[in-house]
């Protein structure tokens, strides 16, 4: 009943509360040149790379009508614990609103949904703090809800969308600990928190961290109760429980699949910091970088950051709530120059990137502790306010004659000085009461708005210059040429279990994006130690395997791992993958003849074999692997050497490492030209491992092919370009039936010099991949991908092990002719299941390591919560009755 008369009383600034920071963000990004349909998108760096795709994949499952689940997907690095990924990524209240939205104006969709959670954290920050702060205006609030929603660490990370739902939830999780702590009443603080740790955990242990010290901060504020924080802990652990729906598979799945998930403290300081730090970033409109040696994003405006500074300078509030709000600001302030301490914040484990994630916590006390001085405005005298603003222009002035943060402008300088001084005047005349309240309140807002205005803008402009949004022209371009052809995998797939990928792909998330199975994956949440396996068979991943990429591998790793489809056009055809034709983009797919499923038969069973971690071996371990699953000893690669080797520029070096650079006075791109003999019957490669460029703009390279004829005339066969950060090392140089004389050209485009190890030329003998293929397709085997899983028909000449190269998980079960059957791990990563000689049905089915346990706890959780709210009221209502009896006595 409160709740409607709150809302009845405030209808008209709730709509504001929506509405105004809505606008602001939309005339924001407008004025970066962002709205919907416009040229330039609100995609920029992860945002195009991934959350784009897993809207679309979000999307693609909400049309499959209920073939495709969320626990498990096969469109994204060999195979993906969807249910996990979801835990970080894809839990917000929103998602299925990209129901009405397909790839193409999928960019639209995360626009929109950018304002929507933008506007939904005003309103949920007005409700919150008008209920905690009762006594104060409407005007006030609105103006730090808008300050709220437009802080730096929002605007300036903006790309990174399901980050959002966080801030709208954190708001309602501090009114619901106010009211627990002040009230007794504990249902909203357990019902936000709880969503709050299934949505994102990543987050939720940060909040969790804030809402324990800021327990014992606001707790000095009145007598400490032992009552009241047994409270706050069980509510907080009955929260814990239900959410371990969610948390614990995610954390099974992080403790089994993820390597290295903790990082070690290597200084005592932060990267990057200096001592003006926090004047630093409090200056209208700085913006320094999102990548690596960042400092923190703590702008949240500089009137509240001058009424967080008055809080120590008011009557009303004790010199013990003073101090604990000092140590729990010194806390953060700590944790942004002291290493350690950062990493603590973040789970032990250190950032790509978009560093201090915890950031916007110091955001949130200021606006706090701006309240609380607000609600005592009256309590400030005009010295304590020239006082802290003068402290605040030394700490400014300070920090330009410091001098070493270059992205501190002038035009900084000068907005910051412009609106300290106007909150001076403000305040002076409201004090001395020179202006009236009702006049004092708009104006107020009209200053906040102008002064985030303008702030959002430059951070969001700082993010383009860093980041880029993409165009829309190439995105639509990109949508255009790849969907098409995804449908068109899928369909000539049907219900079969194959997997395609694109040769010179878009992002290393396209099949999550277009729908269709890959191997690529870029990711936070992934299965490294599918990946690590992957890594040794050539195809490149990094240290912490957040990337996997399909290009720049061989044919023979294509058939193994079920690749039957190339989304391929510029590079030669493979060997034995046919072109297929159609009147649409259709001629730039192919098919692999020779691919293999996801499963194949092994037999008398699979025996994990040693692989060199050495990258020189990488195609030894790749005959290694597949000569086990074959059962056969053959070799299928051999190097070949160059007939002649020509350049204009410089080369130096040593035997290890080449160095290719213009020579005085030259100009233009470096390049080296090969003659070589590609041998009868071979798909052939080049390899150019480990290359350096001296450009940090331009880390392309350019292959050209030709066929050198017998009268010396040269024919083009193929010319493509390769980003080689995201690459394995062999490329395509296409297949031969007859030995044929190339001549390959390497350029460099927009460098003057680039290094790399020797290169080498390698010829995969088809008669040998065609030999132990045919060898592992002696037995019969056939799958069909179901809804969180898959069916493995078979039809197996001996017995031996149906080997799967899906990524192990502990969440998946197996049923052999309905009868339950063991499941065991291959070379680390992939599976295998024993199989009789026979026909038999294979069914394998996902459901997450934990789920089912997580789901009991759910249940327990809500259970214990609501049996302890009842037992505490009953006390309250036990209590209330006997002093009304001993009253009326």
């Amino acid at each position: 009943m409160c709740m409607i008369k709150f809302v009845k009383k405030n209808k008209w600034w709730l709509l504001l509360s929506f509405f105004v920071p809505l606008v602001m963000m939309a005339v924001i990004l407008g004025t970066n040149q962002i709205y919907w349909g416009s040229s330039r998108s609100i995609l920029a760096g992860d945002s195009y790379h991934q959350y784009v795709a897993l809207h679309s994949l979000y999307s693609n499952i909400l049309h499959s009508a209920g073939r495709n689940g969320f626990f498990y997907t096969f469109t994204s690095g060999l195979g993906l614990n969807l249910y996990a990924f979801a835990a970080y990524y894809m839990g917000s209240f929103f998602m299925p609103l990209t129901f009405f939205f397909n790839v193409h104006n999928m960019p639209d969709a995360l626009y929109l949904l950018t304002l929507l959670k933008t506007g939904t954290m005003g309103l949920t920050f007005f409700v919150s703090f008008k209920q905690m702060y009762q006594k104060l205006s409407a005007w006030l609030i609105l103006a730090l809800a808008c300050a709220y929603s437009t802080m730096s660490f929002l605007t300036s990370q903006i790309e990174i969308i399901m980050w959002l739902d966080v801030f709208i939830l954190l708001p309602l999780i501090v009114w619901g600990l106010h009211s627990l702590q002040d009230k007794g009443k504990r249902r909203l603080y357990f019902v936000t928190l709880t969503i709050l740790f299934i949505q994102n955990y990543y987050f939720g242990f940060m909040i969790a961290l804030f809402l324990v010290l800021y327990y014992f901060a606001r707790a000095t504020m009145k007598k400490w109760s032992w009552h009241n924080f047994l409270d706050f802990a069980v509510t907080s652990l009955c929260a814990g429980m239900t959410s371990l729906i969610m948390l614990l598979p995610m954390y099974l799945d992080l403790k089994a699949n993820n390597t290295n998930a903790f990082s070690q403290s290597l200084s005592f300081f932060t990267d990057g910091s200096r001592p003006f730090d926090l004047f630093a970033k409090n200056f209208v409109g700085v913006y320094d970088t999102t990548q690596f040696g960042a400092v923190p994003m703590i702008y949240v405006g500089l009137l509240p950051l001058i009424l967080a500074l008055l809080f120590f300078f008011t009557h009303s509030i004790n010199w013990k709530a003073k101090i604990a709000y000092l140590v729990l600001l010194g806390v953060l302030i700590a944790s942004f120059y002291i290493e350690i301490l950062d990493l603590f914040w973040q789970g032990m484990h250190s950032p790509n990137m978009f560093l201090h994630r915890y950031a916007f916590i110091f955001s949130l006390i200021i606006l706090i502790m701006a309240c609380e001085t607000l609600t005592r405005l009256d309590e400030l005298e005009v010295w304590k306010i020239c006082f802290v603003i003068g402290l605040l222009g030394i700490g400014f002035s300070a920090t330009l004659a410091y001098g070493n943060y270059n992205y501190l402008k002038n035009f900084n300088s000068i907005l910051t000085g412009l609106f300290v001084l106007a909150y001076l005047i403000l305040l002076i005349s409201r004090r001395c009461r020179w202006l009236s309240y009702k006049l004092f309140l708009p104006i107020v807002f009209i200053f906040m708005m102008a002064e985030a205005g303008v702030n959002g803008f430059l951070q969001v402009s700082g993010l383009q210059n860093e980041w880029n949004f993409a165009s829309r022209t190439y995105y639509n371009q990109q949508a255009g040429l790849l969907q098409p052809l995804a449908d068109k995998i899928n369909k000539l797939t049907g219900d079969g279990l194959f997997r395609a990928d694109n040769t010179n792909p878009d992002t290393a998330n396209d099949g999550m994006k277009y729908g269709y199975n890959s191997i690529s994956q870029f990711s936070s949440v992934r299965n490294s130690n599918s990946s690590a396996l992957m890594k040794l068979l050539g195809f490149h991943t990094d240290d912490t395997f957040l990337n996997l990429r399909y290009p720049g591998n061989t044919l023979l790793m294509d058939s193994i791992f079920g690749v039957k489809y190339n989304i391929n056009q510029n590079q030669p055809v493979k060997y034995d993958f046919n072109t297929i034709s159609s009147k649409d983009n259709s001629s730039a797919l192919t098919e692999n003849q020779n691919a293999l499923g996801l499963g194949f038969m092994v037999p008398g069973g699979y025996h994990d074999v040693t692989l060199s971690n050495d990258s020189d071996r990488y195609l030894s371990n790749q005959t290694k692997f597949v000569n086990a699953l074959a059962k056969v000893k053959l070799n299928y690669f051999t190097q070949i050497y160059t007939s002649s080797e020509h350049t204009e520029n410089k080369i130096s070096g040593t035997t290890d490492y080449v160095t290719l650079a213009n020579k005085t006075g030259q100009t233009g791109d470096v390049a080296v030209t090969y003659e070589i003999t590609a041998p009868a019957q071979s798909q052939f490669y080049i390899s150019i491992p480990n290359i350096s460029y001296i450009s940090n703009d331009q880390k392309n390279t350019t292959l050209t092919l030709s066929k050198v004829q017998p009268n010396g005339e040269v024919t083009p066969i193929s010319g493509y370009s390769v980003s080689t950060d995201d690459t394995g090392t062999y490329f395509n140089l296409g297949y031969y039936e007859k030995a044929t004389l190339l001549k390959l050209t390497l350029s460099f485009p927009g460098n003057s010099q680039v290094s790399f190890n020797p290169t080498s030329f390698w010829a995969l003998n088809t008669q040998n991949y065609n030999a132990a293929l045919a060898k592992i397709k002696t037995s019969t085997v056939n799958g069909v991908e179901d809804k969180n899983g898959a069916t493995f028909t078979i039809d197996a000449k001996t017995s031996g092990d149906l080997f799967l190269t899906i990524p192990y998980d502990k969440g998946w079960s197996a049923k052999v002719d309905g009868k339950n059957a063991k499941i065991k791990k291959a070379q680390s990563g992939f599976m295998t299941i024993s199989i009789p000689q026979g026909k038999h049905k294979v069914q394998l089915n996902f459901v997450p390591q934990g789920f089912v346990i997580g789901s009991i706890c759910f249940i327990s959780g809500i259970v214990l919560f609501i049996g302890y709210d009842f037992l505490l009221l009953f006390e309250i209502h036990m209590i209330t009755f006997s002093l009304k009896m001993n009253f009326e006595r």
